[in-house]
């Protein structure tokens, strides 16, 4: 009796054993199917809207600036106007038009903190709107040089038109144009994609 129960007891540990080993094998090829179906996934997201690479604060001033002022724009964004608020930085342009960026993690160093998403902010009742509008379109030429300037004034249209669906404009070449409204200000968002 006892050799009789010590092999069912082989047997039931045998076909324990087996059923994890294919349970085991079964859930790794699940997971490896969803893992590359993932990966597809990015993949093709990556093609459709572009990526840029990370940029820090310090930098992607710089490139604004350099457009700022190689386009004959006489107020670039400086340090001297620069006040940090909520973990953001706000540079003062000109009169009521201001540039801010949000850093994916804020570490309060310009030369380390990557820029998430950059934008103008200026009131709707400005007299300066239309020096505001060149401001984004250099702010958006500094996140990708790629862009051209026909490409740039669509993505403002676009933005404009979407805008009150809350979507973003995609440039196809890894950023993005959000235009967030409040009853008294426009805020025009470039919002970088990165892999």
């Amino acid at each position: 009796m006892k050799n009789k129960n010590n092999k069912i007891i082989i047997v039931i540990c045998l076909i324990t054993i087996i059923l994890a080993i294919g349970i085991s094998l079964g859930i790794k090829l699940y997971l490896s199917k969803d893992l590359e179906k993932a990966k597809q996934e990015l993949q093709e997201i990556e093609k459709e809207y572009g990526t840029v690479e990370e940029e820090t604060l310090n930098i992607l001033i710089a490139k604004f600036n350099t457009e700022i002022m190689d386009n004959g724009l006489e107020y670039p964004a400086s340090d001297d106007y620069l006040t940090i608020q909520d973990n953001n930085y706000w540079y003062g342009l000109y009169d009521d038009i201001y540039c801010y960026a949000v850093p994916e993690k804020y570490t309060g160093n310009k030369e380390k903190d990557i820029v998430e998403m950059i934008a103008i902010y200026y009131p709707k009742n400005s007299s300066n709107e239309e020096l505001a509008i060149e401001y984004v379109r250099k702010l958006i030429k500094a996140n990708n040089y790629d862009l051209t300037d026909n490409e740039i004034n669509e993505l403002i249209n676009t933005a404009k038109k979407i805008s009150t669906k809350d979507e973003n404009a995609q440039s196809g070449k890894g950023i993005a144009l959000a235009i967030k409204e409040t009853e008294d200000y426009y805020n025009y968002q470039v919002i970088r994609l990165y892999k």
